[in-house]
Parts: C-alpha cells; sequence; structure tokens
C-alpha cells in the first residue's frame, strides 16, 4: 500500500515559505525512521498549487484553461 502526505494550502505553502527549522528535524528524523525501517519509497516535494493548472476531461477530450487556479478555491 502507498500514501501520499499533502499539506491543506495556505498563504504560507502556496508562498513557498519553509516549514520551521523544528519542524523540518522533526521530519526528516520521522523519514529517516521509514527509510530505515525500508518502508518510504520517496520523499519529493510538489510545488504549491499556485504553480499548478487546472486540466478539464470530458468525453475523451482534455482542455488545459488559461485560468491558473483562483485565489481561495
Amino acid at each position: 500500500m502507498r500514501f501520499m502526505v499533502l499539506l491543506k494550502a495556505d498563504k504560507n505553502t502556496e508562498a513557498g515559505v519553509l516549514p520551521s527549522t523544528e519542524l523540518l528535524a522533526a521530519m526528516g528524523k520521522y523519514n529517516e525512521e521509514l527509510v530505515n525501517a525500508g518502508v518510504m519509497l520517496a520523499g519529493e516535494g510538489l510545488r504549491p498549487s499556485s504553480k499548478g493548472a487546472c486540466i478539464k476531461f470530458s468525453g475523451g477530450r482534455r482542455a488545459l484553461p488559461r485560468v491558473r487556479f483562483l485565489k481561495g478555491s
């Protein structure tokens, strides 16, 4: 079984603000424990949704609207 851990976006995550050094250290320790246990496959980060795009699928066709995610959506 695989899991993906996501954070709910807020003004800090959308701005790319990193967590505190204490939280980063705790996350690093936890990630190391997962790796040592053989259960962590990857640990890459994702970009903020403000850098993403919305793709619409309909009837086998796809469209990429020119509008980025709106503030508050």
